[in-house]
């Protein structure tokens, strides 16, 4: 199976993420951690720990290093600002904040930089193969932190973490491998922290800690939730996987190819089970600016955002099997189309009517159906959600366009499904 490259944006935000967690982990459990010594001889006491854990030996010995805080800071502000990362991120924002899950005035790119400045310990570069903590970072926090960034630099060992097979414009693929490597890392940062911790006490602690930082804690729920869901999604794949005797060594050689074989593990492994690759042409009048995927557990957060309902978005996004979004121009403005593939036709009409609804709530609006479809038109944009069928499968389109834009602007003869 392929990998993934775990991009240099994924290390800014486990810097910042990890460090949160070790102060809720070490407030959790109470005991006093050892002080800090010499790094080298701090890691190679924990390596066997680490080893223990995770079934899996070191082929090498890891590499460490310290830097200053400033140097930590400069090189994951360096990643941040790479032209590649931020228009991706740029794109990813104007898509967010056109679904109305992220306030049109909120300054994402300054919570993720701050985010990055506030409790930075330590992380592992795959390019430079090394461990790196930051000097004079001797708190209860560090240990936990190195043992998370230790199984990291193990797993990097049995499955290339800076891959050159760089995946673009999949999320839901990259999220679903991200949620092993940071499951199964939170996973033995857990049980090598203490024994004493129940995971469901480690959990709460962990959410508890997002209210009670303050810049994790102004994040917007939508946002926070997807930081967050790697490590707390991940480590629940990755318990339940162990617990019915899945190895590391086999979570790492089969990694899941969305989210949705990760939110249901049952479909992880089992033939045909894959999500399908979504692809699709705008018609004429329309060019396709960016596009990417949302996959079952994005899609239930945007649902669950939009309407205030938890597990009325995780009902409508269950029986997902792939997406594609794109964001699109017109000369009257931008718009946005969502390609949706589903198990069965209950989940299409299922998707379709809940998602009306969130983008009605959306527009402060109401839905009408009309030849086919549902439509919401408020503020000078249109929205309408059809089901169709391409071949046997049955999928939904989702437009939100300027008010005014001929449709249909995705037809099902321009779109293709291939398994992965």
């Amino acid at each position: 199976m392929s990998t993934p490259k775990i991009s240099d944006p994924d290390i800014v935000r486990r810097s910042a993420i990890i460090a949160i967690f070790a102060l809720a982990l070490v407030a959790c459990d109470r005991k006093p951690l050892p002080k800090a010594g010499d790094l080298r001889a701090e890691v190679e006491a924990l390596v066997p720990k680490v080893e223990a854990s995770a079934g899996l030996k070191f082929k090498t010995p890891p590499n460490v290093a310290t830097q200053s805080r400033a140097e930590v800071q400069k090189f994951l502000l360096d990643q941040f600002a790479k032209p590649a990362v931020r228009r991706d991120l740029d794109y990813k924002i104007g898509v967010w904040k056109r679904l109305g899950v992220v306030p049109d005035t909120a300054d994402v790119i300054g919570l993720l930089t701050r985010l990055l400045t506030e409790q930075v310990v330590g992380f592992y570069d795959p390019k430079r193969k090394t461990l790196f903590v930051v000097e004079g970072r001797n708190g209860v926090e560090r240990e936990t932190v190195i043992r998370h960034e230790l199984t990291h630099a193990l797993q990097d060992q049995y499955v290339n973490l800076d891959s050159i097979q760089n995946i673009q414009n999949d999320d839901d693929r990259v999220e679903a491998a991200q949620a092993v490597f940071e499951g199964h890392a939170t996973v033995m940062m857990i049980g090598n922290a203490s024994r004493t911790i129940a995971w469901d006490k480690a959990r709460e602690s962990i959410r508890d800690a997002r209210a009670s930082n303050p810049v994790f804690g102004s994040a917007p729920s939508f946002i926070a939730e997807g930081l967050l869901f790697p490590y707390l999604g991940g480590a629940e794949f990755v318990r339940t996987a162990m617990g019915d005797g899945i190895s590391s060594a086999q979570l790492l050689a089969e990694l899941p190819s969305s989210t949705s074989q990760v939110l249901h593990r049952e479909k992880w492994g089992a033939k045909g089970n894959a999500a399908e690759v979504v692809r699709f042409t705008a018609a004429s009048g329309a060019t396709i600016r960016y596009e990417n995927s949302f996959g079952e557990f994005e899609t239930r957060l945007l649902l669950a955002e939009l309407l205030g309902d938890v597990a009325r978005g995780a009902a409508a996004a269950r029986g997902h099997d792939g997406d594609r979004y794109a964001v699109l121009a017109f000369p009257s403005g931008d718009g946005l189309a969502l390609v949706t593939a589903w198990d069965t036709p209950l989940d299409a009409e299922e998707f379709a009517e809940t998602a009306a609804s969130a983008m009605a709530k959306r527009y402060g609006s109401t839905v009408v159906s009309t030849k086919g479809q549902r439509e919401i038109i408020a503020s000078g944009r249109r929205v309408t959600v059809r089901t169709e069928k391409v071949g046997t499968r049955d999928i939904t389109v989702l437009e939100d366009v300027p008010d005014g834009v001929r449709s249909p602007v995705v037809t099902a003869a321009a779109v293709t499904l291939t398994p992965r």
